[in-house]
């Protein structure tokens, strides 16, 4: 699922990422140019966060994407609004083959969907696709058979069993 991502989310590692020189550090820009993608700790993207809006542009968020979302399937970044805002820009602005590539990464990450309904912006398709009767389905599987630090699958399962319900 994370290779796919990485497979169609491909482009090629920046030379230059335009930052704001008043806000942001040249060092912390850096590694963006220099370490691989893949390589790039969950503190060098964390820089990226800190710095929305003055670090790249949509073609620096689509290359950084397929790490964002293995770190949070890792665990190492928060499946917080402002990631999962990036990823249903770059959902909506997809290709059929990358949206696919997004379901299929949420619908094998719980707890990233879990973020995404809980989490993620109210509205447009990412957010349409993922509260249906399938991520429901997918959230009580895991709520029922996975650790759920915190209770965030039943939360995230009772959130959009509510929700569906009321329609």
């Amino acid at each position: 699922m994370i290779e796919r991502l990485y497979e169609v989310f491909a482009t090629p590692r920046p030379r230059v990422v335009e930052f704001c020189d008043h806000c942001v550090d040249a060092a912390n820009v850096a590694p963006f140019t220099t370490v691989p993608l893949r390589h790039l700790t969950s503190e060098q993207v964390g820089k990226f966060w800190l710095k929305s809006g003055t670090i790249g542009d949509e073609n620096f968020v689509r290359y950084l994407l397929p790490r964002v979302v293995e770190l949070i399937a890792l665990g190492e970044l928060e499946a917080d609004f402002f990631w999962l805002r990036l990823v249903a820009e770059a959902y909506e602005k997809g290709d059929p083959r990358e949206q696919a590539a997004l379901r299929e990464y949420f619908l094998a990450t719980p707890i990233a969907l879990a973020g995404l309904v809980r989490e993620g912006p109210k509205d447009g398709p990412l957010t349409e696709w993922s509260r249906t009767p399938e991520t429901l389905a997918v959230l009580e599987r895991a709520a029922l058979s996975e650790p759920d630090p915190g209770g965030v699958l039943s939360d995230a399962h009772a959130e959009l069993e509510a929700h569906l319900s009321s329609k």
